[in-house]
């Protein structure tokens, strides 16, 4: 891992008040099985601790990836937000090529905000084979649920915050879809 990443989550005796932070494949295993095995108030939140922050008092990052998952189908849905420099060089070359022929292209400054584009479709009402519904919620407070094709497999989660640690960018490993949702 090249970065270190910080998850805000919940177990018995963390109240995702502080971030743990993951310094190495281990640690993410150990932190994954933790957020598996203990229900989640909210999706956990990932950061890459050496990224840079925004202007203002705070000192929040400039991005942002969190998930939610669906523990008795292994079943998970991202959503992320960040400037430009957030994305891989490629994509933003492609989008700003995109932008230039119908905008002046993307100000470094501005926000965008994605969201897994999966393999696991879903309508609002329909069930898996088992009758279970999946419900992955951006936000559980507002009940903002995830598109319904955004579900992604735990692997392809797993697979997405490796590649976060190793790049410090979004991940190239899944697809994604804009997201109006911050």
């Amino acid at each position: 891992m090249k970065h270190s990443l910080n998850f805000w989550y919940f177990t018995d005796t963390n109240d995702a008040d502080d971030p743990v932070t993951v310094e190495s494949d281990s640690d993410l295993e150990r932190v994954l099985g933790e957020v598996h095995a203990h229900e989640q108030f909210h999706p956990t939140v990932v950061c890459v601790k050496d990224r840079p922050t925004l202007e203002g008092p705070l000192n929040l990052p400039d991005h942002q990836l969190k998930f939610d998952i669906d523990v008795p189908h292994r079943i998970a849905a991202i959503h992320t937000m960040g400037p430009p420099s957030f994305l891989p060089a490629d994509v933003r070359d492609r989008q700003s090529s995109e932008q230039h022929s119908s905008a002046e292209g993307m100000p470094e400054d501005v926000m965008r905000a994605w969201v897994t584009k999966g393999s696991y479709a879903r309508a609002t009402a329909v069930r898996l084979a088992d009758d279970h519904e999946i419900d992955l919620f951006v936000d559980f407070d507002t009940r903002t649920r995830f598109p319904a094709d955004a579900a992604i497999s735990w692997g392809k989660l797993r697979e997405a915050l490796k590649e976060l640690a190793e790049t410090g960018l979004r991940p190239t490993c899944v697809d994604w879809q804009e997201s109006d949702i911050y």
